[in-house]
């Protein structure tokens, strides 16, 4: 009877060992899995895009001004006349053109239907491009244009609600419609000064001031400004990050993302070699503990989805939310140590530009 006690115990022992085992090798496989799947992460971050700007003046004043401040702002810019315009690829820019003749017309539509995007600077041309028509007035300007309090591509990394300082001029001013989302406005008049759209999955983009007017030649936020509007309108990822309680970081509140600033939150989007994929990089540069570090991303046109990927380590504690309106989705993890990084993968559903 005792010997039988003894090998029942012996069966015992060694079952509690090999679930032990079990268990070590299966999170040695996990943690392997991970960092085989961290190095797999390769980014291939997005050049910054290509921009034709099309008049039908070679010397006009506004057109050159724009090349030079979206040269400044670090994009490739080309100033094309009207009667040698081709699109091909990046982002077109109509300047000082009243009415686009009938065969640049065709030219534009295949254009946008082919995943191009089209901007306005100044005074929007009469004539219909697909669906899209736009229309402007002439009057005088304010000496600043105020930035929307709102989150949006356009204004991503801004601070909400600052100003641009400008001289006063006869400018563009817009005539507004539902569809059109305000990214600035003068500051007395409270007329649109930029503006952005999404129809029929082609995006646009309007801009009314001069680039002549601005005080600052190298003013840090109309920089900023052009850089994210325009990767916005080429399709790519474009992100802005907020922190705080769990509400107001996620909906991006003014305060919480001025919050995120002062915290040093850090992050940044980038595609990897799949192009459905992306990645996701949070980081806390500060020295205190970051609460609820939500980021949202406004990602390529026709998007329809997108949902957390990787391995375990990567989706723990993260939640993922579309926004109402624009094609966003805002990425939420409830803590960040001081000097702590995480990586988050996403994949995205839908036609990629």
């Amino acid at each position: 009877m005792p010997r039988h006690h003894d090998a029942h115990v012996h069966w015992k022992h060694l079952a509690s060992y090999g679930a032990v085992m079990v268990v070590v090798v299966a999170i040695g496989a996990l943690a392997l899995w991970s960092f085989f799947e961290k190095q797999s992460l390769v980014a291939v971050p997005d050049p910054l895009p290509k921009i034709t700007v099309v008049t039908i003046d070679a010397n006009s004043r506004l057109a050159a001004a724009w090349v030079n401040l979206l040269t400044r702002a670090g994009l490739q810019a080309t100033l094309v006349p009207m009667e040698k315009f081709e699109p091909v690829e990046g982002v077109v820019v109509i300047c000082d053109v009243p009415a686009i003749p009938a065969k640049a017309v065709a030219s534009l539509e295949k254009f946008v239907r082919g995943g191009g995007s089209l901007a306005f600077a100044g005074t929007p041309p009469s004539t219909a491009i697909g669906n899209l028509r736009l229309s402007a007035e002439q009057g005088p300007s304010d000496t600043a244009i105020k930035l929307s309090e709102a989150a949006s591509p356009i204004l991503a990394r801004l601070n909400p609600g600052s100003e641009v300082q400008m001289r006063s001029g006869s400018v563009a001013l817009l005539n507004e419609s539902p569809q059109m989302n305000v990214d600035a406005r003068w500051r007395e008049k409270a007329r649109a000064a930029v503006m952005h759209m999404e129809q029929d999955g082609a995006r646009f983009l309007w801009m009314g001031f001069d680039p002549g007017a601005l005080v600052e030649k190298d003013d840090r936020q109309m920089l900023l400004l052009i850089r994210s509007a325009f990767r916005w309108a080429a399709g790519q990822p474009v992100s802005e990050g907020a922190v705080g309680d769990a509400t107001t970081a996620r909906t991006l509140t003014p305060e919480s993302r001025r919050d995120a600033r002062a915290a040093r939150f850090a992050f940044g989007v980038d595609r990897l070699t799949n192009p459905r994929l992306f990645l996701l990089h949070l980081a806390n540069r500060g020295q205190k503990p970051i609460d609820n570090p939500s980021v949202m991303i406004w990602m390529p046109p026709k998007a329809t989805d997108a949902a957390v990927a990787g391995d375990l380590f990567m989706r723990r504690n993260v939640s993922l939310t579309a926004t109402q309106g624009e094609r966003a989705w805002v990425v939420s993890v409830p803590r960040l140590g001081p000097n702590e990084e995480r990586i988050i993968k996403l994949k995205v559903e839908g036609a990629q530009r």
